[in-house]
């Protein structure tokens, strides 16, 4: 081999070294861009305050019993809601709708049955 082909292969391998560097930091950072992303999201999770969001109509019965600790058969019941199975996601806005009551009064039920059954765990 001649000096210009050793001079043409270093040539090459630093490149090719290069390449791989770049790629390396390149899924280094991301890796430590979804970590953040994925410790952020899970330490809402992790905080029982965060969970009380106020009731809100885009919220679903589901959402709310898992969020605010109160079994289903209780939200069920102040919401006047049978399990039909069908895995129907509604509302509580269209629960009001379909009611035909004002959301911030059904809001206002449910906070009072949350209120209530949280007091009876006390007792």
């Amino acid at each position: 081999m001649t000096t210009r082909d050793l001079a043409h292969k270093a040539y090459h391998a630093k490149i090719v070294r290069r390449g791989l560097y770049a790629l390396l930091t390149m899924a280094l950072v991301g890796m430590v861009f979804f970590a953040l992303r994925l410790s952020m999201a899970a330490s809402v999770w992790q905080i029982p305050a965060a969970h009380h969001d106020p009731l809100a109509g885009w919220m679903t019965p589901r959402y709310i019993v898992r969020s605010w600790d109160v079994p289903p058969e209780v939200l069920a019941q102040a919401l006047g809601l049978d399990p039909d199975g069908s895995g129907r996601k509604v509302t509580l806005s269209e629960l009001a709708i379909e009611r035909g009551t004002d959301l911030d009064r059904l809001i206002a039920d449910i906070d009072t049955t949350i209120a209530a059954y949280k007091a009876q765990q006390d007792d």
